[in-house]
């Protein structure tokens, strides 16, 4: 089991009707290939977590890397993990206003140095609010 975590911007704000249609992309390709996850977005920001099969996760994450519609894409995790944290969600989605996710990326930072990374993450996806 592996997983990346990470961070973008992409080159346009996404309104609902595009995530939605995006999730629902995502949420497909992800379950064929065996990968669960969360997003968090916020106004063009992303957070990701991938979690899965090495080479599936790797193969998503090199694809969001040279994909146009992302720029500054900053790995903060990458690596082999004892099971999954988000094993019931192809991919998890919560939006979060600009404070809130500064403030996830600061904490998901932080928390990698101790090994921590998905804590932060997996307090805010528990809230009913994510989709």
């Amino acid at each position: 089991m592996h997983h990346i975590v990470y961070s973008s911007r992409t080159i346009y704000p996404f309104n609902e009707a595009d995530l939605k249609y995006l999730m629902n992309q995502w949420r497909a390709k992800n379950a064929r290939l065996d990968v669960t996850g969360v997003l968090l977005y916020s106004e063009g920001d992303i957070m990701q977590v991938l979690e899965g099969p090495a080479a599936a996760v790797q193969g998503i994450f090199k694809t969001i890397a040279a994909d146009v519609r992302h720029q500054a894409v900053i790995k903060l995790s990458d690596g082999p993990v004892q099971g999954r944290a988000f094993a019931n969600w192809s991919m998890r989605f919560r939006a979060v206003d600009t404070d809130d996710f500064e403030r996830f990326v600061q904490q998901t930072k932080a928390a990698s140095q101790y090994g921590d990374t998905l804590a932060p993450l997996l307090e805010v996806f528990m809230a009913p609010e994510a989709w």
